[in-house]
């Protein structure tokens, strides 16, 4: 069961790379997109902590799509060490644009299944990622005589 989950999750960033390589973005960079699309104006380390990724992970990919005029920063009015991010009219347009696309492969993924099976299969999905979460970290050096 693992190894089909891990199957279907590979395939799909596959298919999703190459969907957001043929409209210049990098995999991390729609999320990000979309944060700021619901909520304009989140600082950097809001950003991160939505994401739940590092600030300096969050700044490279902020720093493209800044070059890539899809997002600008303001600074704070109330506090000018913090910069306020939104999208320009063109990220707009993009978020968009990838909703459509996300919208079409989330028909495509449950073509054939019932709504009912699109139903119980979010929920497991849901209690996958919950499990997943609960998975305990073992320092496999320290470790390696246990396994």
């Amino acid at each position: 069961m693992l190894g089909l989950f891990m199957q279907a999750s590979h395939a799909y960033f596959q298919k999703s790379f190459q969907q957001l390589n043929n409209i210049g973005l990098h995999p991390g960079q729609p999320p990000m997109l979309w944060h700021i699309f619901e909520e304009e104006g989140l600082s950097q380390k809001e950003l991160a902590r939505r994401l739940q990724v590092r600030p300096p992970t969050v700044n490279v990919s902020l720093q493209r799509m800044e070059r890539a005029d899809y997002i600008c920063r303001r600074q704070d009015e109330k506090d000018q060490r913090v910069s306020r991010i939104y999208l320009t009219e063109k990220g707009r347009q993009l978020a968009s644009r990838i909703g459509v696309i996300m919208k079409a492969n989330e028909e495509q993924i449950t073509r054939g299944l019932t709504e009912a099976e699109v139903c119980l299969l979010s929920r497991f999905l849901k209690q996958l990622i919950a499990n997943i979460g609960s998975i305990e970290i073992v320092d496999t050096i320290e470790k390696k005589g246990d396994l």
